[in-house]
């Protein structure tokens, strides 16, 4: 059996349209008068492209993302972008940008907030021209969790005796992306009861800090919770309760 060059190009071309990311604006898509092509771009008509791969973006960080134009034949107008199904606690900047008549392309910056929801969304983004019909197409946008840390505390309730003192370690577990330094806080101590040193820091290179804790002769007896916060250098804090028991000496 004989296939004729033309029968498999047709198929290819129309595979090729398939692979448009999305639907084509402009006076062509709206002007009956206007001849559509058995392939191709219809003149006066324009299509936007995006990247073909999700965008990743950090909570408590920014990305960069160019929109592309694909001009037809005729077709020489400016066009503004609107974006649709954003995330909540993502920004775009601009909010509304515009591929100038000239132009092939605008880039925008994508900020995700420190509780923008994790996982992956389509934004729809569509360019309105200054007449004939909206192009649309969807933007991929994955959003990942921040780099983070968690501290940790002594299982068990420290034991501190009136009149003497008592060194405990605070441990911190990172992320595989987080190396800052993070500095400690605690809260209310119970009465006679003392730390030093007062404001420690785990450095990014350590795994843990140690601090000591020293309970004056007459120190409050019982049993506390202090609330130990790590804050750092950019981010949200983390925090856990250090359990400790005052006994007499």
């Amino acid at each position: 059996m004989k296939i004729s060059f033309t029968s498999l190009l047709v198929p290819m071309l129309v595979a090729a349209i398939g692979c448009t990311q999305g639907t084509p604006g402009g006076p062509g898509t709206t002007d009956t008068n206007v001849k559509k092509p058995a392939f191709g771009q219809t003149d006066d008509t324009f299509n936007l492209s995006v990247p073909v791969m999700s965008s990743s973006i950090q909570q408590g960080a920014k990305t960069e993302a160019t929109v592309g134009i694909k001009r037809a034949k005729n077709f020489d107008e400016d066009v503004t972008l609107k974006f649709a199904n954003v995330p909540k606690g993502v920004t775009i900047d601009p909010e509304s940008p515009v591929i100038k008549h000239g132009d092939t392309e605008t880039k925008v910056t994508f900020t995700a907030g420190d509780e923008a929801p994790v996982g992956s969304f389509q934004v729809k983004v569509t360019g309105h021209p200054t007449k004939g019909g909206d192009a649309q197409v969807d933007f991929k946008l994955s959003v990942a969790a921040k780099d983070s840390f968690t501290l940790s505390v002594p299982t068990l309730s420290t034991s501190l005796k009136q009149g003497e003192s008592q060194t405990v370690s605070i441990g911190i577990s990172r992320d595989k992306t987080f190396d800052q330094d993070v500095a400690l806080k605690f809260g209310d101590l119970p009465t006679g009861v003392s730390l030093k040193p007062a404001s420690p820091v785990i450095k990014h290179g350590d795994s843990e800090t140690q601090i000591t804790l020293t309970g004056a002769n007459d120190a409050s007896l019982g049993n506390f919770a202090i609330k130990v916060t790590g804050h750092p250098s950019t981010g949200a804090d983390a925090s856990n309760e250090l359990k400790l028991v005052v006994v007499k000496d």
